[in-house]
């Protein structure tokens, strides 16, 4: 469980301080670290770092302590080493390949002189190769130190503080916005990383790419002489006086014929690492779902449906065509782009299936039109539009897993198949093309390329799986819920960082409405959700009534009704949420009634970033809790049981109108 894992991480890291300050000091000093430094994306685990002090996990003084120390041992020992390699360091790896590397560093040494230290410790490119210029030009050693001491007293702080707002924000909006805030960070993890893989991919390895190709080449005419099919791929994609549609074709059915054949093995074989690892990733993403994030994916999703992509495709094919014959190759490439995904959707499949082909339809478009578009941009506005397009490609095939519609086997299958094809194709075009000189995209064509598949999400039908609602109800006598039926429903509501802070400590046998009247009869209030109620969050003297009660979220789903009762003066005020059980109580009568699972809850008024909202008290013991409910349904409730919890004993309330 994803929520059982976080609560680990966090009691272990306050029980074994020394060894998580330990972690932070070796990534400060890797961050800082010549060569290290242009790797490790440290500045994302120092994020993590702060919002874990905001949790409470690791102790605000030494963390920064830890860092600061990281930091300035990092920089020192890559002075250390300019001061021992001097010039030699241009010869050795990987500035021997890339000597740009060390220059833009020297440069801006030389451009700054001692403060060079300091700027460049803010500057991530520059940050792990300064100090190395420093020592390699001979940079007086008291001079150095005391810009490094400084630079790294300023740097640990600075770079905790996002994530310590951000931590801040987790544990405020915990109560209704928990899920969504760390989804949000894991998105924004992946995006990163992704953007991060892309970016160094394109220094390492664009370079190289024409001798690789040249080799490619030569392979292909030395492996044609035996074998003349497949030495026509190679020959046809990389090689400009070569047409290049037969070999696409071939690679086209190769690519056919593996699907086939991974479908037959997917059909007969069920492999438990992939089975067990899908199903481990589909529990964690179910412990954060909640509706915004639903609503948010769904949007996402649907963009990989081919009602959205093709047009796109259909603006690009005309703004192609309209540039006249030197374009026309761009408009063939995408014109051919289809046939893979057209064949795929002819092969037979199962449930669940192994693939889409109407998202590979889709995403191998999007890919293509990135290439195609990318050929008459600057080398760093490529970077921007392949790192942009990549993630929206990420992220609509995270959102089908996240809502059910894809597994994490057919997500990485789709990928392989999308990655492969357009591959391919983009190479083929950018190898047979003509050169063009860079230019800007004109401004309609980029507002089409955003606004048409916006505008085409209204007639696109939602996700065919979103998160998961109740299952189908069961039916349980009166008597067999009260002895034993009642241990069947869920415990708590589960949240990210304590599962007993939010017991499901009622069980309510009434229709919706009967329970709302009832209420209502007693002094209880529907809580407000509207607009105009959530600004007098910015009011310091809002009245406890007047805040808003914020929304919960269980198994995917906000509360079905939350009212509260609340007497004027009172410090705090009670909140009773419900949710559907899946179950119907059957009376002795015949009649069946909906049981609803709940929460009753004390909350009181905290203040955070000048924000005045309502947050729930979990030490309050059953009687205090329960005494305003018992004396306003007497007639109502039918046991109070005493249910074991997993440190704790908590109380169980179990009610029925019209008894």
């Amino acid at each position: 469980m994803l929520a059982d894992s976080l609560n680990s991480l966090l009691l272990g890291l306050q029980e074994h301080p020394g060894l998580a300050l330990l972690v932070v000091f070796a990534v400060a000093l890797a961050e800082s670290l010549f060569i290290v430094g242009m790797i490790l994306p440290g500045a994302a685990f120092m994020v993590g770092f702060g919002a874990l002090i905001a949790l409470q996990a690791l102790p605000a003084g030494a963390t920064v302590l830890a860092a600061t120390l990281g930091a300035i041992a990092g920089d020192g020992l890559s002075y250390w080493l300019g001061w021992h390699y001097k010039e030699t360091l241009k010869s050795r790896w990987p500035f021997r390949a890339r000597p740009e590397m060390l220059s833009r560093g020297e440069h801006f040494f030389r451009r700054h002189g001692g403060k060079s230290v300091l700027l460049g410790r803010f500057i991530g490119p520059l940050r792990p190769v300064v100090p190395a210029i420093a020592g390699m030009l001979a940079m007086p050693p008291s001079r150095f130190i005391l810009a490094n001491v400084a630079s790294a007293c300023l740097w640990a702080p600075l770079y905790l503080l996002p994530g310590y707002l951000f931590g801040l924000s987790v544990d405020m909006a915990s109560e209704f916005a928990g899920r969504f805030l760390l989804l949000l960070a894991l998105l924004a993890v992946l995006v990163g990383s992704l953007i991060f893989l892309l970016r160094q991919c394109f220094l390492w390895l664009v370079p190289h790419l024409d001798r690789l190709f040249q080799r490619l080449l030569l392979w292909s005419r030395d492996w044609n002489r035996e074998h003349p099919l497949a030495g026509e791929i190679p020959a046809a994609i990389l090689n400009p006086q070569h047409r290049e549609i037969r070999g696409l074709s071939l690679l086209a059915l190769i690519l056919l014929s593996s699907s086939a054949l991974l479908l037959a093995l997917y059909e007969a074989l069920e492999i438990p690492l992939f089975s067990n690892t899908g199903l481990l990733l589909q529990n964690a993403l179910f412990e954060l779902r909640n509706p915004p994030a639903t609503r948010l994916l769904d949007l996402l999703a649907r963009l990989g449906e081919p009602a959205a992509a093709l047009p796109v495709a259909a603006v690009v094919l005309l703004w192609q065509w309209r540039q006249g014959a030197a374009q026309r190759l761009a408009l063939l490439h995408l014109l051919a782009v289809p046939a893979l995904p057209l064949l795929l959707m002819l092969l037979p499949q199962g449930q669940p299936p192994l693939f889409s082909g109407k998202l590979i339809l889709s995403l191998s478009l999007y890919g293509f039109l990135l290439i195609a578009l990318a050929r008459h941009l600057r080398p760093r506005a490529r970077q921007h539009l392949y790192g942009g397009g990549a993630s929206l490609m990420l992220l609509i095939l995270f959102a089908r897993v996240y809502l059910g519609s894809a597994s994490l086997l057919q997500a990485g299958i789709e990928t392989c198949l999308i990655g492969l094809w357009v591959s391919a194709l983009g190479i083929a075009y950018r190898r047979h093309a003509s050169p063009v000189p860079p230019a800007r995209l004109p401004a309609g064509l980029l507002a089409a390329l955003v606004l048409l598949p916006l505008a085409s999400l209204p007639f696109i039908p939602p996700a065919a799986q979103t998160a998961a609602g109740p299952p189908a109800p069961r039916f349980l006598s009166q008597a067999d819920w009260l002895a034993r039926g009642w241990r069947q429903l869920d415990a708590t509501r589960r949240d990210l960082r304590d599962a007993r802070r939010f017991p499901l400590n009622l069980q309510w046998a009434a229709p919706l409405a009967a329970i709302r009247q009832q209420l209502q009869a007693r002094g209880w209030r529907v809580a407000r959700r509207d607009g105009a109620v959530w600004f007098n969050w910015l009011r310091k003297d809002a009245p406890l009534d007047e805040l808003p009660v914020p929304p919960h979220v269980h198994r995917g789903h906000y509360e079905s009704l939350a009212m509260f009762r609340y007497r004027k003066g009172d410090s705090r005020m009670q909140v009773l949420r419900l949710w559907p059980g899946a179950i119907r109580i059957r009376r002795a009568d015949g009649q069946s009634l909906p049981l609803w699972l709940g929460s009753l809850s004390a909350m009181e008024a905290g203040e955070r970033f000048g924000l005045r909202y309502l947050r729930t008290r979990a030490d309050l013991p059953p009687p205090d809790l329960f005494k305003t409910l018992l004396a306003d349904l007497p007639d109502t409730v039918l046991q109070l049981r005493q249910r074991q919890g997993e440190n704790r004993k908590t109380a169980l309330l179990l009610l029925q109108s019209g008894k």
